[in-house]
């Protein structure tokens, strides 16, 4: 009996990623990653000598580091970089809670006195809503067997649609409910979240000379993208830029600690506790 010739092993490929400006979009994604290392790095530095302004850039940082990493690492084919892709996903998302839930918010309150905090609250959810409304006209009506026009790789819902749904938008809508009802930890959130988002704004109008130079600007389906794309996430940009700009200038030093040393601050042990009963 004739043996039948063995196959070869199948070989693990790249992420074929489809679209004329999704490769960009990626391409233009991992060169704000790289550009995020020395930020991140540099304010860290700055961070850990108590500079809060540096402390906010480097939490929004991570979120977006984090929001991006999400992305690889379930949107993306498996690959050989997969375990790098989870590994930066964890440092980043932990960095990040750990950034946020360290902040002595009550503490740290009166140095965003002169904040322009309504003008970022309406902002913020300006922009969910109309993200949200964006994404919602492609979902609701592919409930109804209308076919999404963002579909991803073989018919499975955009990452991105649920990173934001279930994330990015609902934190961006509290951190501006919280900054109109003058909550201690709005300005906090709040400004994180205009890191992220301001990131996310300089990677959208990197699309566009990755695009020109792939030579897309003759493609019919990509030069309208690509002019929306400049158009919008470069008011979007200003807006986030003046805010941060504005706000940074009007944060004043803090004049009492405000980073704890672990995530939950120390009660006050009972008196049970201290005496050694109960």
């Amino acid at each position: 009996m004739t043996e039948a010739p063995s196959q070869p092993a199948p070989r693990i490929r790249a992420p074929q990623i489809r679209g004329p400006l999704t490769r960009q979009t990626w391409r233009a994604q991992d060169a704000v990653c790289l550009g995020c290392a020395p930020l991140l790095v540099a304010t860290a530095i700055v961070a850990r000598r108590g500079g809060i302004r540096s402390h906010l850039v480097m939490v929004g940082t991570l979120t977006w580091l984090a929001y991006c990493y999400a992305h690889l690492s379930f949107a993306v084919p498996f690959n050989s970089a997969f375990l790098i892709y989870v590994a930066i996903l964890g440092l980043c998302g932990f960095g990040m809670l750990d950034g946020l839930l360290r902040v002595d918010v009550h503490a740290l309150h009166p140095s965003f006195a002169g904040v322009p905090v309504r003008a970022a609250a309406w902002f913020l959810l300006v922009a969910s809503v109309g993200v949200a409304g964006l994404w919602l006209s492609d979902i609701v009506p592919g409930l109804f067997g209308v076919p999404p026009a963002n579909l991803f790789l073989a018919g499975l819902p955009n990452p991105t649609w649920v990173l934001d749904l279930v994330w990015i938008l609902p934190v961006c809508v509290a951190g501006a409910m919280m900054l109109l009802r003058d909550r201690a930890a709005g300005p906090v959130v709040a400004g994180v979240m205009l890191v992220m988002l301001a990131l996310l704004s300089v990677c959208m109008l990197l699309v566009t000379p990755f695009a020109l130079a792939a030579g897309l600007w003759d493609d019919p389906v990509a030069r309208p993208q690509l002019v929306a794309f400049t158009v919008v996430f470069a008011v979007l940009g200003g807006v986030q830029l003046a805010l941060l700009v504005v706000g940074g200038r009007r944060t004043t030093t803090p004049s009492v600690g405000w980073l704890r040393p672990g995530w939950w601050p120390e009660g006050v042990r009972s008196e049970d506790a201290r005496s050694g009963t109960g």
